[in-house]
């Protein structure tokens, strides 16, 4: 018999009999399952991003931190958890609207308005177009004139960052596959076990934390998350992984270090 491969697809627009949509579902699932753990949080002027990496002998994977645009005194950085190439396009999409705007306006957009553009893109790709009526440009628009597709949703979870030197502040939101964005957060855990971090992250948060016990504290949720998982051990012994410490501010640009399982920096 034929098969018809339009037969097994499902729109992101059509729903399931509980009212949610599985390709919808599906993005959610994948932004998780292909992300290692990974913790962004703000403390004063200073982004954070703490990741699990497993080594591999002469590669050296992305920086989690992705600076989309910057000027004298801002900074706009991106943070996916998800499939890696859907991150990728993603930013790419987001560099090209904060150019747009900077030569139109002669700033950078804010961070509300770059977590809104990301929205608007995951929106796009799950069948839900709107009218752009705020001067924005259309990123999805190629030198065609054409609309890019990929037929599902976008299995990214991003974190859109702004680090402003004005204020001395970091201002954060988290847009969801679903293409819903939070309100301003200061903290988030994604990829694998990310329900066990956030948890932890609750517990062990405090609003007076220095930058050195900022950096403890997701390291050890890092390191518990990773063991609750079961993603060291099981996969390999702890020597064959480590914690990326990433940290971004605009006085001293991004700093990185590995630090072994074993709390030894290497």
């Amino acid at each position: 018999a034929d098969v018809n491969t339009h037969d097994t697809y499902k729109s992101a627009t059509i729903l399931d009999d509980f009212g949610s949509s599985p390709q919808i579902n599906n993005a959610r699932l994948a932004s998780k399952l292909h992300s290692s753990p990974t913790i962004v949080a703000a403390s004063g002027d200073s982004l954070f991003a703490v990741t699990l990496e497993r080594k591999t002998p002469g590669f050296l994977p992305r920086h989690k931190c992705e600076i989309i645009a910057s000027s004298i005194d801002s900074m706009l950085v991106t943070v996916g958890s998800g499939l890696a190439a859907d991150v990728a396009f993603l930013n790419k999409l987001l560099r090209r609207d904060a150019m747009h705007t900077w030569e139109r306006y002669d700033a950078l957009p804010e961070c509300a308005r770059v977590a809104s553009t990301a929205s608007r893109v995951m929106l796009a790709f799950m069948g839900y177009d709107d009218d752009i009526r705020d001067g924005a440009l259309d990123v999805l628009l190629d030198a065609n004139g054409e609309r890019m597709s990929i037929g599902r949703p976008l299995a990214v979870n991003l974190i859109v960052a702004q680090i402003c030197m004005r204020d001395g502040a970091v201002r954060m939101r988290l847009t969801e596959p679903s293409g819903v964005v939070s309100d301003e957060i200061v903290g988030r855990v994604m990829g694998r076990g990310s329900e066990k971090g956030m948890d932890l992250l609750r517990q062990r948060w405090s609003g007076d934390l220095e930058l050195d016990q900022v950096e403890e504290l997701c390291v050890g949720i890092i390191r518990d998350v990773a063991r609750n998982e079961c993603l060291v051990g099981d996969k390999g012994s702890e020597r064959d992984y480590c914690i990326v410490v990433e940290i971004l501010n605009c006085d001293n640009g991004l700093s990185v270090k590995r630090l072994s399982f074993e709390k030894e920096e290497i």
